[in-house]
């Protein structure tokens, strides 16, 4: 379903991989995320870009990864331009500051879409850690 020209959001994530041993992404890198693994079903989106901003030293560590979700809306944040080359058709906005507990970060649940350029992590680096 649409409203207008505007895209809904998917009701259910789509698998991103084949089932796999979670691993540690690296800072700057854009995934597409099953967004249950941060939000617990409050996101409205089955799955958002996020940017990752923050990777525990290792992987015994049990700090969490933390993320910069980006939305189409209009809110507070650092803004992006639709760039089809990281799957982000639209313009968007770098929001909202999550997190995710390692063992959730795996290829069923995260896709990597592409590293962020350095000019906008940068600024989403500087709004957010």
């Amino acid at each position: 379903m649409s409203r207008g020209d505007r895209r809904s959001h998917a009701w259910l994530a789509r698998k991103k991989g084949d089932s796999g041993e979670p691993f540690l992404p690296k800072t700057g890198q854009l995934y597409l995320v099953n967004t249950i693994i941060y939000s617990f079903g409050h996101d409205p989106a089955a799955d958002r870009p996020a940017v990752v901003v923050t990777v525990p030293p290792d992987p015994a560590s049990r700090s969490p990864i933390q993320l910069v979700t980006r939305t189409s809306k209009r809110v507070a944040g650092v803004p992006h331009p639709a760039d089809l080359s990281l799957k982000c058709d639209r313009a968007g906005v770098f929001s909202d500051l999550v997190s995710v507990e390692q063992q959730l970060w795996t290829p069923e649940n995260v896709e990597y879409i592409g590293d962020l350029p350095d000019l906008y992590l940068e600024l989403v680096l500087g709004r957010f850690t």
